[in-house]
């Protein structure tokens, strides 16, 4: 079975489609793509805020517990009155912040966050409950108070706050792959809430001492020590994570200030409450004097938190700002794809393939000899339908002349024929009638001037040697004409051709011109062995040899024959197998470089102070290489030489030396 060749039009409109259809799929998954980055981005930013919000619910929680562990120890009422009203401000922001953030969590569906908040809002429960009997104890006398309630209320208030942060860092744990900066944001933030967590419990076990006034036991001491220790390697780690966060340039300045002011407080009362012994009673500072300046190392840390959480909201921000852009770009750049597809579909259909067929059906249709119908196409169009559809209409035409003038594509050989033994019987007469009155006025004009020479005056006698020199000239004009004429009608002698042998041939053919002239011919290199017409290279390196001599002013005059592999034209064309002649003469400005080669064409006067030739050399050159199939330039620099490539269309080989 045959099989069946796809239509041009179908090909254009198959591939045309499917570049549209890719460039459209391509691009909508670069959309799709950025628009679940967006998705993802959007899930980052709410949970930012809601971590953040974790974060504010866990702080306003031990500032809670520490007011409520200081104010059951204290017993001067205004101090107590002080905190009474600290901590019903404090008990707002813990009640605002845990009621929003555990309703929001319960907007997500993780399960494994399902326990950890069943626990929290018992802890919560239990916090409430707590905070009734703190209430119904604070108006007792200090001696009166329950000593084991704040004990229960610290321990239980830690735990609420350890569990808050513990919830927090599951929930961020489940955003974290989504981008790498804010994960180790999140773990910064962790590690400053565990630095204000366990400096909060240093402030409140040092606030409680002081409000009793009593002094700190082994144990209390050494958690002190272990709590210190746990805060100096938070603000080591926190540095660090910083640093790979990218935070450092913008909390720099915060967390520099807050662990000042942190080691500057706890230094104070280091030799007080951390070293065994090392002090005793009474305290040089009071609970309010503490109380003061642990919220001045505490409003620190806050701003540290806030710088954080400014520039990690920042962050994500500028996520979310990068991917909408770049949906907008991707979405412009899917409607400019579409549109060119479109366009182009448009052009391939419209503007070329309906065309083409037309001119295709036209162009059968003649060739089978039947009538056709002029193509309906615009031939102003200046692409190249256009010109196809004028080459067409062309074309029509000339095939309507062919068939009613077939009688006359004979009619016309004939007439050629007989052109061409006209130029045959014309270079005959150029070459024997027309020399023949040159040559008598030559000799006429050389007898007169030798036979009248003592009567002629100065003047005649100038006319009769300029008209000798005219006649001359002419003759070798007209004998140049007949030669160009020759060259491009015979037929060339191709045999291989020796270029080392035709050099030595030249040299030795012009080693009296040579000589005269303190001139030179350098071949540097073994020159190859080519097919051509070895009488007319021959011309080629002749003349080029001699206009080399001829127009060079230099003592020592060096013409040096090369051979290039390839080579480079003005006009950018590369060239293989390229012959090279190179002198050291005057040089010839770019201006004159096409000039050159015209008939006739002389620019510049030999060496000798006369006119030498009649101008033609350099235009049998070019005419011979062409006959080669080949092509000839040249490079010159005025004052420096210049160099006549050119190229044959046979293939040359190096000849090998003896």
């Amino acid at each position: 079975m045959a099989r069946r060749n796809l239509s041009i039009r179908v090909i254009l409109l198959s591939a045309t489609g499917a570049l549209a259809l890719l460039i459209v799929l391509l691009v909508t998954r670069e959309i799709y793509a950025e628009w679940q980055k967006l998705a993802d981005i959007h899930k980052l930013k709410q949970a930012t805020l809601l971590s953040d919000q974790l974060f504010d619910t866990a702080e306003a929680l031990e500032v809670e517990r520490d007011i409520g562990f200081s104010i059951l120890y204290t017993g001067d009422k205004d101090i107590a009155g002080d905190l009474a009203l600290r901590l019903k401000s404090s008990r707002q922001d813990v009640d605002g912040s845990f009621e929003s953030g555990m309703q929001q969590l319960e907007t997500y569906d993780f399960e494994d966050l399902a326990e950890p908040l069943r626990q929290i809002e018992r802890k919560y429960a239990r916090l409430k409950e707590l905070r009734r009997q703190i209430d119904s104890a604070i108006p007792l006398p200090a001696a009166q108070r329950d000593r084991e309630l704040s004990q229960l209320w610290f321990t239980e208030a830690t735990a609420l706050i350890m569990q808050t942060q513990d919830l927090w860092m599951a929930f961020a744990r489940h955003y974290a792959n989504i981008d790498s900066y804010v994960a180790l944001n999140t773990r910064f933030k962790h590690i400053l809430g565990t630095i204000m967590e366990y400096s909060g419990r240093q402030r409140s076990l040092i606030g409680r001492l002081l409000a009793e006034n009593v002094d700190p036991t082994p144990q209390e001491q050494a958690d002190l020590l272990r709590w210190a220790g746990v805060v100096n390697i938070g603000w080591e780690i926190g540095l660090t994570l910083a640093d790979q966060g990218h935070l450092t340039p913008v909390i720099t300045p915060c967390f520099e200030d807050a662990k000042s002011h942190y080691f500057t407080i706890y230094d104070m009362v280091r030799d007080i409450f951390y070293v065994p012994g090392a002090h005793t009673r009474p305290y040089p500072i009071n609970v309010e004097f503490w109380l003061d300046l642990a919220t001045q190392a505490n409003d620190s840390l806050y701003a540290l938190k806030n710088a954080a959480l400014k520039q990690s909201r920042a962050y994500v921000e500028a996520l979310d700002d990068a991917a909408r852009r770049a949906i907008l770009y991707h979405a412009m750049l899917l409607a400019c794809a579409l549109g060119i597809c479109l366009y182009t579909l448009w052009i391939v259909t419209c503007r070329v393939i309906r065309p083409i067929n037309a001119m295709a059906d036209a162009l059968v249709a003649a060739a089978e000899g039947k009538t056709v119908t002029p193509v309906a196409i615009d031939e102003k169009r200046r692409d190249e339908i256009g010109k196809l559809a004028v080459a067409l209409r062309a074309s029509q035409q000339n095939m309507e002349e062919i068939r009613r003038h077939s009688a006359e594509v004979a009619t016309y050989a004939q007439a050629l024929e007989r052109s061409n033994h006209e130029l045959d019987d014309f270079a005959y007469i150029a070459s024997h009638d027309l020399k023949e009155p040159l040559r008598g006025l030559h000799n006429h004009a050389q007898f007169l001037l030798e036979d009248n020479k003592e009567k002629l005056d100065e003047e005649s006698g100038r006319r009769l040697e300029r008209l000798i020199y005219l006649s001359e000239r002419m003759e070798r004009l007209v004998n140049d004409l007949l030669y160009y004429s020759r060259i491009g009608r015979q037929e060339l002698a191709v045999q291989k051709t020796d270029i080392n042998a035709v050099i030595d041939d030249i040299r030795s053919t012009l080693d009296m011109f040579l000589a005269d002239r303190s001139a030179r011919i350098e071949a540097p290199r073994i020159l190859p062995t080519i097919s051509c017409d070895k009488t007319r290279i021959t011309e080629v390196f002749r003349n080029l040899i001699t206009n080399a001599v001829k127009y060079n002013d230099n003592a020592e005059k060096t013409v040096e024959i090369g051979f290039l592999k390839s080579a480079t034209a003005p006009d950018g064309s590369q060239h293989e197998n390229v012959f090279s002649v190179k002198d050291n003469g005057r040089g010839i400005a770019p201006e004159f470089h096409q000039d050159i080669f015209r008939m006739f064409k002389r620019l510049q006067e030999g060496t000798g102070g006369k006119e030498e030739g009649t101008g033609v050399g350099l235009t049998f050159v070019k005419k011979i290489v062409e006959r080669h199939g080949g092509k000839i330039w040249l490079e010159s620099d005025i004052g420096k030489g210049t160099t006549f490539y050119f190229t044959m269309k046979e293939e040359a080989g190096a000849k090998k030396a003896a």
